[in-house]
């Protein structure tokens, strides 16, 4: 009878062992990665953010079961921020060329690859070279080596004169061009390729990175715009507002394919965007009209949207207001994935993994802006910045207080700068006067 006890003993000992063997190893399971950046959406556009104008319901739940960030920035256009997301590293050390991501760069991409993460990419390319046609510029393999094993892409190695992103798209995917119709849509195939990816791929960890094609101009009806079915390329800046609800309701159905697979625990899913809204686009706010800005320097142009979710992680309904950059997120994947950098020392960002686990952990006491468009007339906004939540120092000497004077219209005076703002002045020109200043264009650089 004692040995029997003895055996059930042995038993129940080594079932507990395995059951904690199952949870150890559950718990230090590296999580799936999804980040989704649309495209030329500021801040201003979310209805969890103030916009009276869109109704964003699916962003506005995420960021009620998880974290808003309030004081996230991007670089003023879409290249120099893709660029430094990807990479995590300011623009003056890898931004040559608009549309251009040169292929030895490392990518946040390269870095999951390097921790055995399935990976994929879908959406907008435009990183090839094609405006200059460099060379490389038709390599349809040039996602393969920014790290990613799959992809389904606009503007990979076909200009946008060959074809535009929304009705009859034209879209590669792993290396061939997709036949479309008059009603196919862009933004559909691009979000269904990614829930087949995360289907395929939910029983081992996945990086998902989904730079949108919304909302970026032409201004055109949506399969939910009563003008869709008939004049779906019909342009009009009316349509914007159509074009944002859309873009929340694609989030909303990969939010949705997590819940149904039971993978919101085990997915860091992060939502932003690469520049501020178009220039010609008007959104009320709670706080008043705001008129777009991408390509320029100012909030409008800079500062975007940022939600992160990752259930039983991210506190829920905490809104922050730690400065985010966009060269933050490789480290933050990095972290996350256990993944090391080969060369750390040019990872220029911040890790923020901690605070998505509702740790304090190391908020920058800055971000810094190098921005030289090098694309159309954006080069009168040529300048370099360091600030934080309030104030904003330009290299040209403008100490700006935000907070009072967004619009940047009127910059502190030089009595103002040694009297009551002097500490600030200070401690943002340390920052500055660390950072490179811009160098002579080269003499190779095509217009």
């Amino acid at each position: 009878m004692a040995h029997t006890f003895g055996s059930i003993i042995s038993v129940a000992l080594i079932l507990i062992g395995c059951i904690s063997s199952t949870v150890s190893e559950a718990a230090e399971r590296p999580p799936n990665i999804i980040l989704i950046m649309a495209d030329d959406l500021g801040y201003e556009c979310l209805s969890s953010n103030g916009s009276t104008s869109y109704q964003t319901p699916e962003l506005d739940a995420l960021a009620a079961k998880g974290m808003r960030f309030t004081q996230c920035y991007s670089q003023p256009v879409c290249t120099p921020s893709r660029v430094q997301i990807m990479t995590g590293r300011y623009n003056h050390a890898n931004y040559e060329y608009f549309g251009y991501l040169n292929p030895k760069e490392f990518t946040f991409g390269n870095l999951a690859k390097k921790a055995g993460y399935a990976t994929c990419i879908a959406g907008k390319w435009q990183l090839n070279g094609l405006t200059y046609k460099l060379d490389g510029y038709q390599d349809s393999n040039r996602p393969h080596a920014a790290g990613f094993d799959e992809y389904c892409l606009w503007q990979l190695t076909q200009p946008r004169s060959k074809g535009e992103r929304y009705a009859q798209p034209l879209i590669e995917q792993n290396g061939k061009l997709l036949d479309s119709e008059k009603h196919t849509y862009g933004p559909d195939v691009f979000t269904n390729y990614i829930l087949d990816f995360i289907e395929r791929h939910q029983k081992e960890p996945f990086l998902v990175y989904y730079p949108m094609v919304l909302t970026h101009d032409p201004f055109v009806p949506t399969p939910d715009s009563p003008e869709w079915k008939d004049t779906p390329n019909k342009k009009d800046k009316r349509f914007f507002a159509h074009m944002v609800n859309y873009m929340d309701k694609l989030v909303g159905r990969i939010h949705q394919k997590l819940e149904a697979l039971d993978l919101s625990d085990d997915t860091i899913l992060i939502f932003t965007a690469d520049n501020g809204t178009h220039r010609s686009i008007k959104s009320s706010t709670q706080s008043g009209v705001v008129i777009g800005g991408k390509g320029t320097t100012p909030n409008a142009g800079t500062h975007v949207p940022m939600i992160a979710y990752w259930k039983g992680k991210t506190p829920i309904g905490k809104v922050s207001s730690d400065l985010i950059d966009f060269s933050d997120m490789l480290p933050t994947f990095g972290e996350a994935m256990k993944a090391e950098h080969p060369n750390p020392g040019v990872v220029e960002g911040t890790s923020f993994l901690p605070q998505l686990k509702g740790e304090r952990g190391r908020p920058r006491d800055w971000v810094y802006c190098y921005y030289d468009p090098l694309w159309g007339n954006l080069g009168q906004y040529k300048n370099q910045f360091v600030r934080d939540q309030r104030y904003k120092l330009y290299q040209d000497g403008r100490l700006i207080d935000v907070s009072q004077d967004e619009l940047e219209k009127s910059p502190l005076d030089q009595e103002q700068v040694e009297g009551q703002f002097q500490q600030a002045h200070q401690r943002l020109a340390r920052a500055l006067n660390q950072m490179p200043r811009f160098a002579p264009k080269p003499p190779n650089k095509k217009p």
